[in-house]
């Protein structure tokens, strides 16, 4: 059964009497570079280090700070990143695996966004389909502008974006092009489905990676609703999710590589989606909990490995219940079924300037010739 349909309980259960604790630093134990970066049961067989330890020579990708991020605490005075352009992948990189969700238990609506655009579109499945845009004052002025994707949690719909986050805000001013005249980012806020894999809410099918994929299709649309409007710097499109949205985030990446610059994910772990390609799949940011009752601390430090295994430019940033650092995964005496629950629904507002510092790092070049 796909990881997405566990039920709660057992994933609370697996949250508790997970493996032993791993080390805190940003040089800890990751992969040996003899493993197959593919083969995620290697990986997964090495689960802990000691603190600053290493194992084949590699780290588990790079600490916030480590990356040009800000220092411990809320994230306005990260220095000034330097960006880099990477390359689009032509192609498909994601193997088709799983089979399309189709079964809808309800429709859901259109979502309750104040003071954004709301658009509307019909998939190949005959759901509606609704994504918030979330534009600065004067976008066609400022336009074309970077575009951020944001992939709601479960819990959740498109109005998260000013219920929980602060991107409205940092989309008025922010600087993510280095150009005066292109400040401030557009967030496009797709909203999800209630299938069967979402039993407590509306979710992305991420369990199906296949080039009909109805999510990937509305996404697609979407973007190229704005972009026919001249409103999307091609260079610099972003995703980003939270739990079953942070899966999300990951696998549009890696099905759009060709499109998306990097992304980033929260309070989730490893999404279904298998890289095919030669080269690494898009840069990561990933901000998580030690103390997570859907995706444990130990889970989401796999992934790392894992990335790091298939050199993935991976970023990372381990929190609290707070939005301070915590040190190591080893919170599990104080990490209570209700308070592992809480803490993976609680999006770490204050952070969202570290993220979109480490999306001005990335951008799309040009084509491999």
């Amino acid at each position: 059964m796909p990881r997405s349909r566990r039920s709660l309980l057992a994933v609370l259960a697996a949250s508790l009497v997970a493996p032993a604790a791993l080390a805190p630093a940003c040089t800890c134990a990751s992969p040996s570079s003899a493993l197959d970066g593919g083969d995620l049961l290697g990986v997964f067989s090495h689960d802990g280090g000691s603190d600053g330890g290493v194992d084949g020579g590699h780290r588990r990708g790079r600490h916030l700070r480590d990356a040009g991020g800000a220092a411990p605490g809320p994230s306005g005075s990260a220095p000034e990143p330097v960006a880099s352009a990477r390359a689009p992948v032509e192609g498909n990189c994601v193997a088709p695996e799983g089979q399309p969700d189709r079964d809808i238990r309800r429709t859901v609506g259109r979502p309750p966004c104040r003071g954004a655009q709301v658009l509307e579109w019909k998939d190949a499945e005959g759901s509606p389909r609704y994504a918030c845009v979330v534009s600065p004052p004067g976008v066609e002025t400022r336009a074309p502008l970077p575009l951020i994707v944001f992939f709601h949690d479960e819990l959740d719909d498109p109005s998260a974006v000013d219920k929980k986050t602060a991107l409205r805000k940092l989309g008025a001013s922010a600087d993510l092009s280095s150009d005066p005249a292109h400040t401030g980012f557009i967030v496009l806020a797709p909203q999800g489905r209630h299938i069967r894999g979402g039993r407590r809410g509306s979710v992305f099918d991420t369990d199906y990676t296949g080039p009909d994929n109805v999510d990937v299709a509305a996404v697609d649309h979407f973007i190229a609703e704005l972009d026919g409007k001249g409103l999307v710097d091609h260079r610099r499109i972003y995703a980003l999710g939270a739990s079953y949205g942070g899966h999300m985030a990951a696998t549009y990446a890696m099905m759009r590589a060709d499109k998306v610059a990097a992304f980033a994910a929260y309070a989730t772990d490893a999404p279904s989606a298998s890289w095919s390609c030669g080269g690494p799949p898009p840069p990561g940011l990933v901000i998580y909990r030690a103390c997570d009752g859907f995706f444990s601390c130990e889970s989401v430090e796999r992934w790392l490995r894992a990335r790091d295994a298939v050199q993935a430019e991976t970023t990372w940033l381990r929190l609290g219940a707070g939005n301070e650092e915590e040190p190591s995964c080893g919170t599990r005496n104080k990490c209570t079924p209700r308070a592992s629950e809480g803490n993976h629904h609680r999006w770490p507002k204050g952070r969202e300037g570290d993220v979109v510092a480490f999306f001005k790092r990335h951008a799309l070049g040009a084509a491999a010739p």
